[in-house]
C-alpha cells in the first residue's frame, strides 16, 4: 500500500539503509487488511499477524443484522437480561465437554445445547418463552433464505449475542450494530434515514446480495491464492477467538481450508502460514478463556530464525496454558 512504501523510503532516507523486516500487526478490519496485503501487495511485509480478520466483508456486514431481521420477523425483541442468560447458561452446560471445568466451551461446533431447555425459567421479572429460544435458535443458525439456504454463519454458542441482537426501550425495540447499519444505509441503499425496523428478511435477502455482488472484489479480501506472498518468503499468522460476538470464526476457517486446497494441501501451507483457534475469547481475544501472548514474537522468530510456531503461549488470570494450532 501507499504508506507502506512511503514508511519505508522515509527509514531508508532516515537511516541511509532499508529496513532489514517488516511486519504489519492488525485486527478487524486490521486484520482483513493484513489478508488484503498478502493477497494484494505480497512484497510489503516479511510477517503479518492477522487477528479476528473481518474477510468476507460484503457478506459479513450485512449478515451481522440478521439478529435484527429475526427478531423483526418474529415480532420478539428479547431483552439484554434473556439473551445474557442464554449465553450463560450454555456455557455452564457445556463447559466440561472436554472434560476440564473452566468456564469456556473448548468446542462451540460440537456444542447442540437448545436454549429451549430455558423456556419457562425467571430471568428477572420476565420469563423465557419458546419464543425467545426459537429467535435465539435462528440467531446461532445464522442467516438463510426463505427456502433454507445457507448465507452466511450465524454466532457460536457461547458468543456474547447483545451485541448484535441489541434491544432498548419499553416496548423493546431493536438497536441493530452501528457499523452494518452504516453499510446498509451508506453504501447500499444511499438512505441515511433509513429505519431499521422496516428491514424485512425479504429485503435482507436483497442487500446481501447486492452486498456481495457490488463490493467482494473491491473489499472482500477472500481470495486464497497466496503464491506470491508465499513465494515473497512471508509468514503469516491468523488468530480467531471461537466466542467472537462479531466475526464468526467459522469464516476464517472456511478461509484458510481454500487457501490449503488451492495451495498443496495442509502441510504445504504450513510452510508459511498458520490458524490458531482461541477457545472462550471475543472479538478482542478477550473473555472467559485464556488469551494469547507473545505473537509478535512467534512470528519474528518464524521470520528471521525459521522456527514455525507450533502453538501460542496463552494467560489467564496469570496462569501459562498454550493453544496448538489445529490447522
Amino acid at each position: 500500500m501507499g504508506l507502506t512504501v512511503t514508511g519505508k523510503e522515509l527509514i531508508k532516507a532516515f537511516y541511509g539503509k532499508p529496513a532489514g523486516y517488516s511486519y504489519f500487526v492488525g485486527g478487524s478490519t486490521g486484520g482483513r487488511q493484513g489478508l488484503m496485503e498478502a493477497q494484494r501487495f505480497p512484497d510489503d511485509y516479511d510477517g503479518i499477524l492477522s487477528d479476528f480478520p473481518a474477510i468476507n466483508w460484503g457478506r459479513l456486514l450485512v449478515a451481522d443484522l440478521w439478529p435484527q431481521v429475526v427478531m423483526n420477523d418474529e415480532g420478539n425483541y428479547v431483552s439484554k437480561a434473556k439473551l445474557e442468560a442464554v449465553t450463560k447458561v450454555v456455557t455452564e452446560e457445556s463447559d466440561g465437554d472436554d472434560n476440564v471445568i473452566d468456564g469456556v466451551i473448548n468446542d462451540p461446533f460440537t456444542c447442540t445445547w437448545d436454549p429451549s431447555h430455558l423456556t419457562g425459567t425467571a430471568v428477572g421479572n420476565e420469563v423465557f418463552t419458546d419464543a425467545d429460544a426459537k429467535v435465539v435458535r435462528r440467531i446461532w443458525e445464522g442467516p438463510r433464505t426463505h427456502k433454507g439456504e445457507f448465507m452466511w454463519y450465524g454466532l457460536t454458542r457461547g458468543a456474547r449475542l447483545t451485541d448484535l441482537a441489541g434491544t432498548k426501550g419499553n416496548p423493546l425495540t431493536g438497536v441493530p450494530f452501528d457499523v452494518s447499519f452504516d453499510w446498509i444505509r451508506y453504501f447500499l441503499l444511499l438512505d441515511p434515514h433509513y429505519n431499521i425496523k422496516s428491514l424485512s428478511w425479504n429485503e435482507f435477502e436483497q442487500l446481501f446480495n447486492q452486498s456481495v455482488d457490488q463490493y467482494s472484489e473491491v473489499i472482500g479480501t477472500e481470495n486464497p491464492d497466496l503464491s506470491a506472498f508465499r513465494d515473497f518468503g512471508g509468514k503469516l499468522v491468523i488468530i480467531h477467538g471461537l466466542a467472537d460476538q462479531l466475526v464468526p470464526p467459522q469464516g476464517t476457517i472456511e478461509y484458510f481450508r481454500k487457501v490449503q486446497q488451492l495451495m498443496g494441501g495442509p502441510d504445504a501451507v504450513s510452510r508459511f502460514a498458520r490458524l490458531f483457534l482461541v477457545p472462550g475469547t471475543d472479538h478482542s481475544l478477550s473473555g472467559a478463556g485464556a488469551s494469547p501472548s507473545g505473537q509478535l514474537d512467534v512470528l519474528v522468530r518464524w521470520v528471521e530464525e525459521g522456527k514455525a510456531p507450533e502453538y501460542l503461549n496463552t494467560l489467564k488470570n496469570n496462569a501459562p496454558g498454550k493453544i496448538i494450532s489445529p490447522y
